[in-house]
């Protein structure tokens, strides 16, 4: 083959690589966005205005937050992070620089400043986006020499630094916006539409296609609600700040979610009613030629089907008003929908002799209902629609009513806990920093900053994730310096060669890490601060000496501390949450029951929605880290249950806002006794999860309690009670098909071929 037919096959193989690795070319301009910041800032401040340190702050301060930190979002949400991070840098670099006037005032700043900034990542994605930036704007500053007459040039060069990056960013090649979760909440909510506004006409005229129709949109509704699902969206898109907006937004996918489901079961239910009303009427029809199934089935409520037909025109409100093409959805047509619905059960009840058949179905479509109003309400206030009073305001909603610091505050100290994979972290990262920062200091490194640059990038939230990385830097970083002292020793001081080299070993050093792996970026920065370095000062060869020797102490001193600082990360954590959550869970069993019966107050769902927080954040970063061989429990799973429990817990005090003790006090006993055997049922199997076993047999022993019971009532005495009584029934049952889905989700069957890959799921 000649050269020419060769030359093409050759020349694309790379673009075949970057597509491959990169579609789009996102990570290529990214570093090219970098390395025009970063460089034009250095070489200005050095080469033209002769500034040597507001130089070097200005590089770093665009490596640190266009290199170390992953800021995404809109181009306006982008700029508003980098320069709120600016400020807050300007802060940090002028404590670094008054602290480097000994060892331990800046051993002390870095163990604060640690553990303040990586705790600050409660705050959401776009504030742990910088964190890693922003601990790189102390480091820098608080080692020797000690010159606080140099502060103005270093804030200089940060300030020079950041405000290129943010034109670079804007300017060239601007990163897309990632997707946005309002047009999917948008998407499922049409969904769920049409699946209630089918139910309604099924139920209604009894379609002889209806079954396959129903199938076909409850599938479309199931797809659409699990775009919805956390692992389907970038980290920066995940609305988990504790603003009233990404509050508002989280509750609205929930709550449309929720509705999916329930409309789900509504479905089963009025399947089971049809079902039932149909063998009622050919048991007691005439036999004849000409007999036929009416279009409506007997004992059905015209209310049901108004119901669905609410719901329906709720949802497609909400469809449109979260894409722009309609007003908020009006609170006051689900609160009418609703206000009467307990009345008029009780009085269908007063003359039933056996509502079963029916009463299931009406139940599941009223929870639907609810369900509507609360992402009605969720919606209004994604879109700042005033709030409802705060004496109608749901328990869920506190936050509506709530100044930011308020916010702020109670976020924080929800995290505030040992169980809190945030507060773990933030421990561990601020002690291994001070820790570098001590041995740096004793030790005398000349470049005593790549030590705790090391820690910083390389400490892993386990240990065994720390291992993993370790080998990889360690290996880049030597090869990279054996580059560079070949290097230096060959240029010399020649520095117009090494500002030449600069640009390409940027753009080579910030896009290798993304496409090759960490142990290509060690190398590639290795060679950058090499080259960096030599302008800045005469070097030679002993400089990546200084860079090994550096990164190889960092290394060391972050996988030490993570061995010893709650060292098994997520993995351990997430059993020891989903045991509190089950915990937690069992407690609201028997505290509903308990009021339901009119024996106790209203349960208060808080200590369950904050473990199921935690839970959540702990499963994210369990995500993060290296998986074990094997098949792996449906953590998610738990946490799903964990929020039905507590949202149906808050659906029935809603639905039965006063209780007084039941007119017939052997059920009443009956009732609670059951809730208990099931509560224990979810504690054995919470103390089998902490212990690392499977937990297995509990749901299916409990039930054989539980299912040979019957609600025996008599309706017409009172109704009102016996439909409260009937909806607690209703969910103990139903609890315990929850824990049968704990169970399965919690002892994986071994895989039958190769083992998959994690991806995350919310049931």
């Amino acid at each position: 083959m000649t050269d020419e037919r060769r030359r093409p096959r050759l020349l694309g193989r790379p673009a075949a690589f970057l597509h491959e690795r990169d579609p789009g070319f996102l990570i290529v301009h990214r570093a090219l966005r970098v390395t025009i910041a970063a460089s034009s800032g250095f070489f200005v401040c050095l080469y033209l205005v002769g500034d040597v340190n507001a130089g070097v702050y200005a590089l770093f301060a665009t490596v640190a937050l266009g290199a170390l930190s992953e800021v995404n979002g809109t181009p306006a949400q982008r700029t508003r992070t980098y320069l709120c991070a600016l400020v807050v840098g300007l802060a940090l670099a002028s404590l670094g620089t008054v602290l480097a006037v000994n060892t331990w005032a800046a051993v002390a700043g870095m163990l604060v400043v640690g553990f303040l900034v990586s705790f600050a990542a409660v705050g959401g994605p776009r504030v742990a986006a910088v964190a890693s930036g922003l601990q790189l704007f102390y480091v820098l500053p608080c080692f020797p020499p000690y010159t606080p007459d140099l502060l103005g040039e270093r804030l200089i060069g940060l300030t020079v630094g950041v405000l290129l990056l943010v034109l670079a960013d804007r300017l060239l090649w601007p990163a897309p916006s990632p997707p946005d979760l309002v047009p999917r909440v948008a998407y499922a909510a049409d969904a769920a539409a049409a699946l209630a506004d089918g139910l309604r006409t099924w139920f209604v005229a009894g379609a002889p296609d209806g079954d396959v129709r129903i199938a076909a949109l409850r599938a479309e509704a199931s797809r659409a609600g699990a775009q919805l699902r956390a692992s389907t969206l970038p980290p920066a898109a995940r609305p988990t700040g504790p603003s009233r907006h990404d509050r508002s937004l989280t509750h609205a996918s929930l709550a449309v979610r929720v509705v999916i489901g329930r409309l789900g079961l509504a479905a089963d239910r009025l399947a089971e009613q049809r079902t039932a009303a149909t063998s009622t009427e050919q048991a007691t029809a005439p036999v004849s030629a000409g007999a036929h199934a009416s279009p409506r089935e007997p004992g059905t409520a015209p209310e049901t089907a108004d119901l669905l037909d609410t719901d329906a025109k709720a949802l497609a409100a909400v469809r449109d008003a979260l894409l722009g093409e309609g007003a908020p959805p009006p609170r006051d047509v689900i609160d009418q929908a609703l206000s009467g619905y307990v009345e008029r059960e009780t009085f269908r009840l007063a003359g039933a002799v056996d509502p079963a058949p029916w009463l299931r179905g009406e139940l599941a479509v009223s929870a639907v209902t609810e369900s509507v109003r609360t992402l009605v309400l969720a919606t209004r206030a994604t879109l700042g629609a005033p709030p409802p009073p705060p004496a109608d305001t749901p328990v869920d909603f506190w936050f509506l009513h709530a100044s930011p610091v308020t916010l702020w505050w109670r976020r924080l100290r929800a995290h505030m806990t040992p169980r809190s994979v945030y507060l773990q972290n933030a421990i561990r990262l601020a002690v291994g920093l001070a820790v570098a920062r001590i041995i740096a200091g004793v030790l005398a490194l000349t470049h005593g900053f790549w030590v705790l640059l090391a820690t910083l990038s390389l400490m892993r939230t386990s240990a065994v994730a720390s291992r993993a990385v370790l080998l990889q830097a360690f290996t880049g970083t030597i090869i990279g310096a054996i580059i560079a002292a070949v290097l230096l020793t060959l240029v010399g001081p020649e520095t117009h060669v090494y500002a030449w080299l600069t640009p390409l070993l940027m753009l080579a050093a910030f896009a290798a890490g993304p496409l090759l792996g960490l142990g290509a970026a060690q190398a590639g920065f290795t060679l950058v601060v090499s080259v960096v370095f030599a302008q800045v000062a005469p070097a030679n060869w002993e400089l990546a000496e200084d860079r090994v020797f550096a990164v190889i102490i960092g290394g060391l001193v972050g996988a030490l501390i993570g061995a010893a600082v709650w060292p098994r990360g997520g993995a351990g954590e997430v059993r020891r949450v989903a045991a509190d959550c089950m915990r937690a869970g069992a407690d609201e069993i028997v505290a509903s029951a308990a009021y339901l019966t009119g024996t106790g107050p209203p349960p208060s769902t808080e200590p369950l929605t904050r473990l199921s927080t935690l839970f959540e954040y702990t499963y994210a970063q369990y995500r993060s880290e290296p998986a074990k061989p094997g098949p792996e429990p449906e953590w998610l799973v738990v946490l799903a249950v964990a929020n039905r429990i507590a949202e149906y817990s808050r659906t029935l005090c809603v639905r039965y806002p006063a209780t007084d003790p039941l007119p017939w006090p052997d059920f009443g006993v009956l009732l609670r006794a059951d809730a208990q055997e099931v509560a224990d049922a979810y504690r054995e199997a919470a103390a089998a999860v902490a212990a690392g076993k499977a937990p297995s047999g509990y749901a299916s022993a409990v039930r054989a309690q539980v299912a040979a019971q019957h609600l025996a009532v008599r309706f017409a005495e009172a109704p009102a009670a016996a439909l409260r009584a009937f909806d607690g029934w209703g969910w103990i049952h139903r609890l315990v098909d929850e824990l049968e889905r704990v169970e399965q989700a919690l002892t994986p069957a071994p895989p039958s071929g190769p083992e998959p890959v994690r991806t995350a799921s919310l049931s």
